[in-house]
């Protein structure tokens, strides 16, 4: 997805939210992965999902009716565009820390899409640890001005118990990249 197409989707998710009733108006997600660094870091053209974290509700490991009523506005859009059922999806909200403080970024009738800060982005993409990440780790550091392992082990600390940080094997991915 580019970025005018990820616009055209956020629009069609508002008019479905707007036919369903059992979930409180406006839906407020915070965007992270890909659509962050599409807008916010403009190191890359397109990604292949929106990954969100759903503010005012459950996630969908944990529904409730308005999870339901929310994912099944997501698979109308999908439907509509011939997309892929998760072409908005929130796993990685089972896994993300407290955000901290975001920002709206994005506001329709019935959405609001809002961001957190370029260090809680780093810090996720530090926790998971996958080499496809590499890259934007790069432009996440460059742009913060994260230039050492301590300095990166200073922001993580922000959002991650010490537990989370050895289950992610987080000093195997700051081995591979502060050298």
């Amino acid at each position: 997805m580019e970025g005018s197409e990820i616009e055209h989707y956020l629009q069609a998710l508002d008019e479905e939210l707007e036919k369903r009733t059992k979930v409180r108006k406006p839906v407020r997600l915070a965007v992270v992965g890909g659509v962050y660094m599409m807008f916010f870091v403009q190191n890359r053209a397109s990604t292949k999902d929106i990954d969100v974290v759903p503010l005012d509700f459950p996630d969908t490991m944990n529904p409730n009716q308005e999870t339901k009523a929310f994912r099944s506005a997501i698979n109308a859009v999908a439907k509509r565009y011939q997309l892929t059922r998760d072409w908005m999806n929130d796993i990685v909200a089972s896994f993300t820390p407290e955000m901290g403080p975001i920002t709206l970024w994005r506001s329709y009738t019935n959405l609001q899409i809002y961001v957190p800060k370029a260090e809680y982005i780093l810090a996720l993409k530090l926790l998971a640890g996958r080499a496809r990440d590499e890259d934007d780790i790069e432009a996440l550091c460059e742009q913060i001005g994260v230039e050492t392992r301590a300095q990166a082990q200073t922001l993580v600390d922000r959002y991650a118990t010490p537990e989370w940080q050895k289950e992610c094997n987080l000093q195997a991915t700051f081995d591979d990249l502060f050298e």
